[in-house]
């Protein structure tokens, strides 16, 4: 992978790239950072019903990587068969200082986050709980763009990882379903929100905003896609991005 590519944090592009990155990272000075990297990345080689998978949800104070804070976390490990709720975690985190409007949608209010713990101090639990599994994220500009810009201010380092969007796999399959007219004239797809895609599958509507819950709409939506588009024997590393 080419250097100038890792110091900025763009995501590697192809299996390959991602295994020269994970060996440029093994020797890490941060703990947490290096044991994260020592479980390698294994599942890139297996196929997506044989690899273990974890989703993860982040709510933050706004859109901006660069300028918001997180929130909370909330991740779930699941595969292609079940979703193991006894191993969900939530976490509020105090970002210092919340918005009006990032209140108004998740919810967390200052009272809530007084006594939560700073994001440094629960990323290391966070970081071992992913370690060695496939991350799975409804749009990744959220999760990963804010775990790499976090990484990079407190490490000075990137912390990428391969993830499976179910955002983009979502506009993925539908695109292909598309017939050549409407692909012509460039027809809008439906909308590839969390909530409006499970819908599609015909899955449970559960309360929106809330980052172990929606963690755990994600496992059951990339079980859903699995099954519908006969996804369970593909590669993950076709799938990843």
């Amino acid at each position: 992978m080419d250097n100038a590519l890792k110091e900025r944090g763009v995501a590697p592009q192809n299996e390959q790239d991602w295994q020269r990155f994970l060996t440029s990272m093994l020797e890490q000075r941060n703990s947490a950072l290096r044991g994260f990297y020592s479980a390698g990345f294994a599942y890139l080689n297996q196929t997506l019903n044989e690899a273990p998978c974890l989703a993860i949800d982040i709510e933050t104070t706004g859109l901006d990587s660069q300028n918001d804070k997180i929130v909370s976390i909330g991740l779930v490990e699941f595969d292609c068969r079940r979703v193991y709720l006894n191993t969900a975690k939530h976490w509020l985190v105090n970002p210092g200082e919340l918005s009006d409007s990032s209140i108004v949608v998740h919810g967390i209010t200052h009272s809530d986050i007084s006594s939560a713990p700073s994001i440094n101090a629960v990323m290391p639990e966070v970081l071992s709980a992913m370690a060695g599994r496939l991350t799975v994220v409804h749009y990744r500009a959220m999760e990963r763009e804010f775990f790499r810009t976090l990484s990079l201010a407190v490490w000075q380092v990137p912390w990428l990882f391969p993830v499976i969007d179910t955002f983009a796999l979502e506009a993925s399959c539908l695109s292909r379903k598309q017939n050549w007219f409407d692909r012509m004239r460039r027809k809008s797809l439906p909308s590839l929100r969390l909530p409006d895609a499970r819908l599609r599958y015909n899955l449970p509507e559960y309360e929106n905003h809330n980052a172990v819950i929606d963690a755990m709409a994600t496992a059951e939506l990339l079980q859903a896609q699995a099954q519908y588009w006969n996804l369970r024997e593909r590669k993950v590393a076709d799938l990843v991005l």
